[in-house]
């Protein structure tokens, strides 16, 4: 027992020793009473207390505390055995005589024995009062500044360079439209920037962030929110720190929005913008005169460059109305704030006097202090030219009317004459004043005169246009017909003023119009006798203004179509087309108004039944006096001939299809009977044989021209084209044809031509065909010439042949199905006639002209052309 009371209390010696060492406030109170029974000089100079406070209790030795809670909480901390613990707490201590404010972090921790029972508390504090005040006057500066950034209406950044995070505050949030967010990615704030602004400010953020620059940023630039579309401008201004490594370790600024200011700037362009471009002269100048600006208009009335330096107020006179300046436009200034009046402004350049109207106002601040004067001036030289214009145009005026062929008057809203020109007195004989008033009735025919004043009077009072027939006296004595006209006039204001009016001599026009007359109830007479006529024509008669539109068509039409006039004539006729042939028929109607040539067209037309029937139609130009008057047209009804054509053309396909293969078989049999007599040695036989299979062979070729034939007229003709060298299949089939004669000699005379895209067999057919009609057609020369050529768009082929010629008249028929050689040359050069005509369908169907160049009894020369198409791809 002794033993541990000793070790008790060396252990307490012990404790007290490492209290009273430790450098930070401690202090023991025991029991419920709160006895100090341990404070170390820390917590002593605390509570600026010596050592006597040891063994008083906590009320006693601090009776400031009365009042504060630190009572209560060390009896509850002693009650419950539940340690209190404070951050920053405020304790209001003596200290020097005088009750100051400390903040302390401290623990009260209660002491139990080996029962668990609470013995005391163990109070360890620690002084934070310079820390907590430190950290208010932060708060408050903080406040301030918010304050202030608030005030200016700012917004605050701070972006880390590294991890390309924005932190912000609310303001930055509403400038850029985000609802509420403090950190951002740094692409996210890219986001809001308006699209055609964000590479500026990439540029810029990047320019400030370069350790080789003064790290300065400062642009401006548009926001769309996020939230609303709302456009919003923007000037950011930051700065970026650099460590000495040259990495940024810090960006950060502040945003405010300017939108207002660039409206402001955008207003006071327009402003500006209007002002330079009014028609008017405006300056502005300060209170000693000095001319701060001169508008656009301005500067070009006055003859000032752009660079020049503006003049004084007062230089913009001509010197001599600067007493005018000095007694007249200073004076109301000074008076009244305000001058406006005629003034002389002179042209810088070249001294020229302009005169002005000028306005001259002082400009006030908003305390009413002067700060300048404004000047807007009028050029007046327009108007005065104006003026001088109208004096000349009215002694004009009088001159025109006097020299009139018509006689021109005006009256009053009375309806008494108040003008009248010369003319009226040249007719009438009437001096001026004779004729006023209502003195120009008396020169009007007693049987119209009641008429034409009443009707005057009538228009008068409904004020409506004034138009009348009457006879006047002329003064040579003879009696001459008028027409009086007239149109009421009004002021501004909507008021009737009276008329002005014009007195027509028609005396020629009413007999003329009399002959007229009866010349159109001839021309209706003869009229009527055509149409009688043409109503029996079993043609479809039609007629047509020289700008193409039908005006008549005969009684044989409207049957046909049973349609009424009005439904044809015009441009509806084109209604009744059949679509496939409307194009055509259209454009070649253009081209024959165009030129002025026959129009001649086939073509399907609707009739009453609602069948198609083919018809050809022609029309001719009729001329009077060398003018096209109208056009005269047919339409033939040739529908029973297209029907037979179509019928022979079924049958020469299904005949000569009928005929090839027995052809063909005879042909093979020829062959193998020639084969087996030369073999027996019947060699007169065999050459019989062989005779028989020549002209097996020109039935053949017959029978391959009537199928061509059918084919183009069915459009069931095919092409195969593909890309080849033109001259050597053009040579090929030429060296083919020399082996077929021995008495002519073909002769090449090809230039380059190169490739073209065509059908080579069909073209071979074409050559084949015109070597072989020159061959028949100059049985007495000997010599044919086939020639090629290329231009940029065409390649042409020419056969010429010193053969009989073609005669002028006959020339275009050569290409027409069956055509031959007539008269008593027929029998000498056999044939169908088809070998022209299926060349040159060939030869159109593949996009390009055929035509012949010929004088009778010297030969001829067949060409055709093909188009160069380039654009086909190989």
């Amino acid at each position: 027992m002794e033993n541990n009371a000793d070790q008790n209390v060396q252990t307490e010696n012990i404790f007290k020793l490492i209290v009273e060492q430790s450098p930070s406030p401690v202090g023991l109170y025991v029991g419920k009473g709160m006895t100090i029974t341990l404070a170390n000089d820390a917590i002593l100079k605390v509570w600026d207390k010596d050592r006597t406070v040891i063994g008083k209790t906590f009320r006693q030795a601090l009776p400031e505390l009365e009042g504060q809670p630190f009572f209560d909480i060390l009896d509850k901390v002693y009650t419950t055995g539940i340690a209190y613990e404070a951050k920053a707490e405020r304790v209001d201590l003596l200290s020097g005589g005088q009750l100051k404010t400390f903040y302390f972090n401290f623990i009260y921790q209660p002491l139990k024995n080996e029962k668990g029972e609470v013995f005391g508390i163990l109070n360890t504090a620690n002084d934070v009062t310079e820390l907590v005040l430190t950290r208010k006057k932060l708060a408050e500066n903080e406040e301030r500044v918010r304050f202030a950034l608030g005030s200016a209406q700012l917004g605050t950044w701070d972006m880390d360079p590294v991890n390309e995070l924005v932190t912000w505050d609310e303001r930055c949030n509403q400038l850029h439209g985000y609802a509420s967010s403090e950190v951002l990615a740094y692409n996210d704030v890219l986001k809001s920037i308006h699209p055609e602004d964000r590479a500026t400010i990439e540029r810029k953020v990047n320019k400030a962030l370069d350790c080789k620059g003064d790290g300065n940023y400062d642009c401006e630039f548009r926001t769309v929110s996020a939230i609303d579309k709302q456009v919003r401008w923007l000037r950011g201004k930051g700065k970026a720190y650099f460590d000495a490594e040259g990495k940024c370790t810090r960006f950060a600024g502040t945003v405010l929005d300017i939108s207002a200011e660039i409206r402001d700037k955008e207003e006071q362009q327009r402003l500006i913008t209007l002002i330079d471009n009014t028609s008017d002269f405006i300056s502005l100048s300060d209170n000693d005169g000095n001319v701060t600006y001169v508008n656009a208009v301005g500067r070009k009335m006055v003859g000032l460059e752009d660079g020049d330096k503006l003049p004084h107020n007062s230089e913009f006179i001509m010197p001599g109305e600067l007493d005018k300046l000095k007694n007249n436009i200073n004076v109301a200034l000074t008076k009244q704030g305000k001058w406006n009046g005629e003034v002389l402004y002179r042209n810088f350049k070249t001294g020229e006097a302009i005169p002005v109207h000028g306005t001259s106002m002082f400009i006030y601040d908003t305390n009413g202090n002067a700060r300048g004067l404004a000047t807007i001036a009028r050029d007046l030289r327009g108007e005065i030219a104006s003026k001088q214009a109208l004096i000349d145009s009215e002694h004009l005026l009088q001159n025109i009317t006097s020299a009139s062929p018509t006689a021109l008057w005006m009256s009053d809203d009375h309806g008494n004459i108040t003008y009248a020109n010369k003319t009226w007195t040249d007719w009438t004989g009437q001096s001026n004043e004779e004729v006023l008033g209502r003195g120009w009735l008396k020169c009007i025919l007693d049987e119209d005169r009641d008429r034409a004043a009443e009707k005057f009077l009538e228009d008068l009072k409904a004020q409506c246009s004034y138009e009348v027939d009457f006879r006047i006296k002329h003064k040579d004595g003879s009696v001459r017909c008028c027409i009086a006209t007239g149109n009421p006039q009004y002021n501004i204001n909507g008021v009737f003023r009276g008329y002005i009016g014009a007195c027509t001599d028609v005396t020629e026009k009413t007999i003329t119009d009399i002959e007229l007359q009866l010349k159109n109830s001839e021309l209706n007479d003869q009229i009527k006798q055509f149409e009688f006529v043409t109503d029996f024509m079993p043609v479809q008669l039609w007629t047509a203004k020289p700008n193409g539109e039908l005006d008549y068509v005969n009684q044989q039409t409207l049957d046909f179509f049973g349609l009424p006039m009005e439904e044809i004539i015009g441009d509806k006729w084109a209604n009744n087309l059949h679509p496939d042939d409307r194009d055509g028929c259209i454009a070649a109607w253009m081209e024959a108004l165009t030129s002025l040539s026959l129009y001649q067209y086939e073509f399907r037309l609707l009739d009453k039944n609602g069948d198609y029937k083919w018809h050809l139609v022609r029309a001719l130009p009729f001329s009077l006096d060398g003018e096209i008057v109208r056009w005269f047209g047919t339409n033939t009804d040739i529908d029973e001939q297209k029907q037979m054509q179509r019928q022979k053309d079924d049958f020469l396909g299904i005949a000569s299809h009928e005929l090839k293969t027995p052809v063909t078989s005879i042909k093979a049999y020829a062959q193998v009977l020639g084969a087996m007599l030369s073999k027996e040695g019947e060699e007169k036989k065999a050459a019989m044989v062989m005779k028989m299979d020549a002209q097996l062979n020109r039935l053949t070729n017959l029978i391959g021209d009537l199928l061509d034939v059918t084919k183009i007229n069915s459009g069931r003709i095919l092409f195969n084209k593909t890309w080849f060298d033109f001259n050597q299949v053009i040579q090929e089939n030429v060296q083919d044809m020399q082996h077929t004669t021995h008495k002519h000699t073909l002769v090449m005379d090809f230039k380059d031509a190169g490739e073209i895209y065509s059908d080579t067999e069909r073209i071979g057919q074409v050559i084949t065909n015109l070597i072989t009609n020159a061959i028949k057609y100059s049985p007495q020369s000997n010599l044919i010439i086939i020639s090629t050529e290329r231009d940029d768009k065409m390649v042409t082929v020419s056969v010429e042949d010193f053969g009989i010629g073609i005669p002028d008249d006959k020339k275009e028929l050569v290409f027409e199905q069956f055509y031959r050689v007539s008269g008593s040359k027929q029998h000498t050069f056999p044939g169908l006639g088809l070998g022209l005509y299926i060349s040159n369908e060939i030869i159109t169907r593949e996009g390009g002209r055929m035509w012949v160049n010929s004088t009778e009894g010297k030969g001829s020369t067949f060409c055709f052309s093909l188009p160069v198409d380039i654009n086909e791809t190989k």
